[in-house]
């Protein structure tokens, strides 16, 4: 399997689904999650169905969206 930066980031110790909640969060294609992951882009896509991922998704979003609005507020980007 290719690995990526996103190997590194910190998800290695998360669940299969909340690591490809994540990377879904982040815009990543499902192909490409998958990979990560180490399941099929298809597994990917029947996760992402799945209401409990979907909120997983939700979350995700949000925090990474407080994270750039207190990052923005802090001045922390130009």
């Amino acid at each position: 399997m290719k690995r990526t930066v996103l190997d590194s980031d910190g998800l290695e110790g998360l669940p299969p689904k909340m690591r490809a909640a994540v990377l879904l969060a982040m815009g990543r294609p499902t192909e490409e999650v998958g990979s990560v992951v180490g399941v099929s882009g298809r597994t990917v896509r029947r996760w992402r169905e799945r209401p409990e991922v979907r909120a997983d998704i939700r979350r995700v979003r949000g925090k990474l969206l407080s994270g750039a609005v207190a990052s923005v507020r802090a001045g922390g980007v130009r």
